[in-house]
C-alpha cells in the first residue's frame, strides 16, 4: 500500500513567496488548502460538494490517485498518490482553486466581496508509513478537531463518512495504532 521511492526523478522546487515543494513520482502527498483570510466561504453543503467535485476532477485529470479528503468551512485536506509526473500538482491545485473560486463568486454571497478566494496550499511528501497513517487519521478526524461535529464519521464532506461504512475495522485499527494528536500540521483555520 505504501511506497517510498527515492531517486533521480525527484524534483525540488523553491519559490519566492510560496513554500518549497518536493515532487516525487508515485509518492503519497498530504495537501492542505485554505481560503483567503480564513473566511468561511465553504459553509454551505453546495460549496463543499462543488469543491469536492473540483478536487476529484483535478486529480483524476492528471493521473493522480485521490485517496482521502475532507472539506471544512474554510480549508481542506487531501491524501493523494502521485503519478510518474508528480510535478503536475501545482497545476491541479491551480485548477481546483480557480474553478471553485469562480463558482463561489457566483453562488456564495459572502465571496462576492473578495478579490481573492484562495490563499495558498501546502503539501508534504510522505516518506514514512507511520507518518502516512497518522496524517490519514488527522485528515479523517479534522471536522471533530475543529468542533464542527461530535463524531467525525458523520461528517458527510469527507472520505471517512464513506470509508467507515465499508471498512469500520480498518478505520478503528488505524485510529488506535497511529494517533494523530502528535502530527504537526499547519491547521489554525
Amino acid at each position: 500500500m505504501f511506497h517510498s521511492i527515492t531517486g533521480s526523478m525527484d524534483i525540488y522546487k523553491t519559490y519566492k513567496h510560496n513554500p518549497p515543494h518536493l515532487f516525487r513520482p508515485r509518492a503519497k502527498y498530504f495537501i492542505t488548502g485554505v481560503i483567503y483570510h480564513k473566511q468561511k466561504l465553504l459553509q454551505s453543503a453546495s460549496a463543499k460538494h462543488k469543491l469536492i467535485h473540483s478536487i476529484h476532477l483535478g486529480f483524476n485529470s492528471r493521473g493522480w490517485k485521490l485517496e482521502e479528503w475532507v472539506v471544512l468551512h474554510n480549508h481542506y485536506h487531501i491524501m493523494a498518490e502521485a503519478p510518474q509526473r508528480a510535478d503536475t500538482l501545482p497545476f491541479i491545485i491551480q485548477d481546483v482553486h480557480k474553478f471553485s473560486a469562480m463558482w463561489m463568486k457566483k453562488y456564495v454571497k459572502e465571496a462576492k466581496r473578495f478579490l481573492r478566494i484562495w490563499w495558498n496550499y501546502w503539501d508534504t511528501c510522505i516518506t514514512y508509513e507511520k507518518s502516512y497513517f497518522a496524517r490519514l487519521n488527522y485528515l479523517w478526524y479534522n471536522p471533530q478537531k475543529h468542533a464542527l461535529i461530535s463524531q467525525a464519521e458523520n461528517w458527510k464532506f469527507g472520505s471517512l463518512y464513506y470509508r467507515i461504512q465499508n471498512n469500520k475495522e480498518y478505520v478503528s485499527r488505524l485510529r488506535t495504532e497511529y494517533p494523530f494528536n502528535l502530527v504537526k500540521v499547519k491547521d489554525d483555520f
